[in-house]
């Protein structure tokens, strides 16, 4: 068969099409490599060395000192419940399934607790919240010494994870906001080497409690105590000074510390994630812990088992064991920190291959631990295995502080909480207990913990093919921050009614938006003109809080709102109307105007009032308010539409395709209606399609084409330039 016209119209389609890809691709590419800075330009690279004792004497002794008391004791709790639980498995008569489903059930809310936390740790002091939680967690500490059955030895597991939740999140945040970057290293370091030194006391400790109490219950004075010295350091963290947010990143890279917003808004936990998980370093990071949270969480409670099966050792024994096997640690830790402040100062990236490498040796000592037949060989290979561990989570902590915007900080730890407990370590535990009962413990070790490490360990060293690219983001973003504080700063600056600044948005890995920049003033009514797919509803949707951008900041009055909800920016007034099917069809008029004034809460005659002044503007749907909203015109409900953004009181109105579809006589009536809101001082950005129609209402027009801004100014200079519209349009 010849070819024919269609197949070669086909062929041209699809190399034109792979041609724009490569292309797309391409300026991706070149837009990445222009923002990755000089190593001299990222905060904590090419520095001078900083010794830990002028990093102590910068932040004060006192923040590290507590929070390492804090960690210490923490570990009390988590090591008791290893140690002692073939003593509590005999005592309340379980299985090693029941009692791995109890251990899991501490990271459980340890996740879950996570978040409110951070939440929490961004719009209070961190002093303060650390010291109610660990207050709440030593009354339930307690209380686990009398649990009298599998049941409540589950909530109690689950009390104490919520009452550690706030750990990740609240510590680290205070640690790298305390401390300066060239010693930040050491610092985290230094606070790592709590959880070490709590296990290696701990279990000789909790095991000599309860072989002195003796009996099967013996291991309930060991929580009984416990809970003592975390009542009182719950007291003395409450009075440790709370260090400013970001200070250290913004004098390394400003010069300066910039004044704090007087109230800012809180950072939401949804845009929170979605900004986050764009982070590429941060992104890698934990999703290597997460594949490692199934080694982490399930290997010191089988292991105690497996010592208990396999060397027939006592409570106390197996705590010298514990004891043993934790201290190389303490040796490992400041090491692996001094490394990482050495390596980041040179090269980023190194740090990251440095903790990559050091987890997944961990793994592969570990399980070649459990084969070898004698105690002291398991004990070495083990012990050396956890030293490994420990520095490569110790080199983590630091990096997360670089990459992550100091606004999101708490957050970013939390994460990293949810990706080891409840991806990895909930249903690592479950699974190891399932196989430990078919199997064996060292079988179920061994099929968990090696992949999980290795995979985990491959993962995170990926990350440092993006880590210099993402402190420069931290950096653009900070130089933004000062560039706004000092324009806000002249006698005769007007801050903008809404600002958008070097805005990037992407749907998966396409981007959408490259470097979009806007700003609307009180009371303007701006057109945004552009193709399909040029992003222009994009854009309305990264000012709504609808998606969360790549990079770049939302402000509204002066105050940042990137990291705000949608629901948030409809209370703060920033109301969109969505393009299409803006209605519910099968409800009458009247009760789609009220479907969105809860955000009045019961201000009914408020409500009303709104609702009587839609009806004014839109005599028809007066006439309608009964009518099902299905049934009105293409026009009308384009009213509709407008009337329901008009009873939340918009400071900020955002209509996408106002003209689309619509008759010429119904364009016109909207427009009047347009008319008359900018009379009353609405301001608003109305995406349109025609530059004829945006003649008509707009004080300034925007063209947008593949993603950016290519024009802005009047609509008439617009009309004039032939290079941009006469082709399009």
């Amino acid at each position: 068969m010849g070819e024919g016209p269609e197949q070669v119209d086909t062929a041209a389609l699809s190399t034109a099409v792979l041609d724009e890809e490569a292309r797309r691709l391409a300026e991706r590419d070149a837009a990445q490599e222009e923002t990755v800075l000089p190593d001299d330009l990222l905060p904590g690279v090419g520095d001078d060395a900083v010794s830990v004792s002028d990093g102590l004497r910068a932040g004060g002794r006192s923040m590290l000192v507590v929070l390492f008391l804090l960690a210490v004791v923490d570990e009390f709790d988590r090591t008791a419940m290893s140690v002692l639980a073939p003593d509590i498995q005999d005592s309340l008569g379980v299985s090693d399934a029941v009692l791995g489903a109890a251990g899991g059930a501490f990271g459980v809310l340890f996740v879950l607790g996570a978040i409110p936390m951070a939440s929490l740790a961004d719009r209070v002091r961190r002093t303060g919240v650390a010291a109610g939680a660990t207050g709440a967690w030593s009354i339930i500490v307690f209380l686990t010494a009398f649990v009298p059955n599998a049941f409540w030895l589950f909530v109690a597991r689950m009390g104490t994870g919520l009452g550690q939740s706030y750990v990740l999140p609240v510590h680290n945040s205070l640690l790298a906001d305390s401390y300066p970057i060239g010693a930040r290293g050491r610092i985290f370091a230094m606070h790592a080497m709590a959880s070490p030194l709590g296990q290696a006391l701990a279990p000789i400790t909790v095991g000599a409690i309860a072989a002195i109490a003796g009996g099967d219950d013996g291991w309930r004075w060991a929580f009984v105590l416990i809970a003592i010295p975390a009542a009182i350091l719950a007291v003395v963290v409450a009075f440790v000074r709370e260090p400013s947010r970001g200070r250290w990143e913004q004098e390394a890279v400003l010069g300066e510390q910039l004044d704090a917003e007087e109230k800012p808004l809180s950072v939401s936990v949804s845009a929170a994630f979605g900004r986050l998980r764009k982070i590429r370093t941060f992104y890698f990071l934990i999703t290597g812990v997460g594949a490692l949270g199934f080694a982490l969480f399930s290997f010191p409670l089988f292991f105690n088992l497996f010592l208990e099966d396999r060397f027939d050792l006592s409570a106390f024994e197996r705590g010298l064991v514990g004891t043993a096997v934790i201290a190389p640690a303490l040796l490992a830790i400041p090491f692996a920190g001094a490394t990482n402040d050495r390596l980041f100062r040179s090269s980023p990236p190194r740090s990251i291959l440095l903790a990559g490498g050091l987890i997944g040796a961990f793994g592969v000592l570990i399980v070649a631990g459990l084969y070898i037949p004698n105690l002291a060989g398991v004990v070495v290979l083990v012990a050396i295995g956890t030293a490994l561990s420990r520095s490569g989570f110790a080199v983590i902590g630091p990096v997360i502080a670089s990459v992550v915007p100091y606004r999101l900080r708490s957050m970013g730890f939390a994460m990293i909480g949810i990706y080891i407990f409840l991806m990895g370590g909930f249903v690592g535990a479950v699974l190891t207990g399932l196989l430990s009962d078919s199997f064996g413990e060292r079988t179920a070790l061994t099929i968990v913990v090696l992949p999980s490490t290795l995979i985990g360990g491959a993962i995170v060293a990926w990350g440092a093919n993006h880590v210099r690219g993402d402190i420069s983001l931290v950096v653009e973003e900070l130089r933004e921050e000062q560039a706004e504080h000092e324009r806000m700063a002249e006698p005769d600056a007007e801050i903008p009614k809404l600002q958008v600044v070097n805005l990037d948005f992407s749907y998966g890995t396409v981007q959408v938006l490259f470097d979009v920049a806007l700003e609307v003033g009180r009371g303007e009514v701006v057109a945004l003109l552009g193709t399909n797919g040029a992003g222009k509803s994009t854009l309305l949707r990264a000012i709504s809080g609808l998606g969360i951008p790549d990079r770049g900041v939302v402000r509204l009055d002066g105050r940042t709102i990137t990291y705000v909800d949608a629901e948030v920016r409809v209370g703060l007034g920033i109301v969109q109307v969505p393009g299409g099917k803006a209605v519910f069809p099968p409800l009458s008029v009247e009760e789609n105007l009220r479907t969105g004034s809860f955000i009045r809460g019961r201000e009914r005659e408020l409500i009303d009032e709104r609702i009587a002044e839609v009806y004014d503007l839109f005599p028809a749907l007066g006439n309608a308010r009964h009518a099902a909203a299905g049934d009105l015109s293409g026009g009308q409900q384009q009213m509709l539409a407008l009337g329901k953004a008009m009873v939340l009181d918009p400071e900020v109105l955002l209509i996408d395709e106002l003209s689309l579809g619509l008759a010429p006589i119904v364009v016109q009536e909207l427009l009047e209606v347009v008319a008359e809101l900018k009379q009353r001082g609405l301001t608003m950005i109305i995406v349109e399609q025609s530059v004829n129609v945006a003649l008509q209402f707009a004080d300034r027009a925007v063209f947008m084409e593949k993603g950016e801004v290519r024009f802005t100014g009047s609509a008439q200079e617009l009309v004039e330039r032939d290079d941009l519209v006469r082709a399009v349009f």
